[in-house]
């Protein structure tokens, strides 16, 4: 492999190590903050229209800082204490995964782009690239692994679960108040 740079020289070598992949969507998660809140319509306008109409910027910055907050710590826990901790990091790992299934069937469904769509690429090339260059498969249990898709997909379905019933509840509550 005389003068090969690049990922090809990295595949038949030492993997790169998760935490890397980890940080890597902290970095992600930045710009897909950053997409929800300035491509096309806002995703807070977006919650407004659809889902709940009292829904703002202060909700948003709290819950998005909470959530950071969270894979932060899972990461650190993650590389502070090793084994099964790394299934924390990586259930958001499926969880933003899984987000940007949502942001592309949003998209398909209403014909309009699903603010945070552009940036759910970049985590499924992450997950592509865990997979491919960090060895997922081969550096983290099966069972681990699969605990971690499940959990990473609850809270997906938690996550949008929750505007749906939010906007039952804030829909009906409008049309008591008329």
């Amino acid at each position: 492999m005389h003068g090969t740079i690049g990922l090809a020289a990295v595949s038949s070598s030492t993997p790169v190590p998760l935490a890397l992949f980890f940080w890597g969507y902290v970095a992600a998660y930045v710009v897909h903050i950053l997409d929800e809140s300035v491509l096309g319509e806002s995703f807070v306008g977006m919650v407004q229209r659809h889902f709940w109409p009292g829904y703002g910027w202060k909700q948003f910055f709290w819950f998005n800082a909470g959530l950071m907050s969270l894979i932060v710590g899972s990461i650190v826990l993650h590389e502070e204490l090793g084994g099964a901790w790394v299934i924390l990091p990586l259930v958001f790992v499926f969880q933003m995964f899984t987000n940007g299934l949502w942001h592309l069937g949003a998209t398909v469904l209403t014909r309009r782009y699903s603010p945070g769509l552009l940036t759910s690429v970049l985590y499924w090339l992450l997950l592509y690239l865990m997979f491919r260059y960090g060895r997922l498969g081969e550096a983290v249990r099966t069972g681990w692994l699969a605990a971690a898709a499940v959990g990473g997909t609850l809270v997906t379905v938690v996550m949008i679960g929750s505007l749906f019933v939010i906007r039952r509840s804030a829909w009906g509550e409008a049309l008591r108040v008329r």
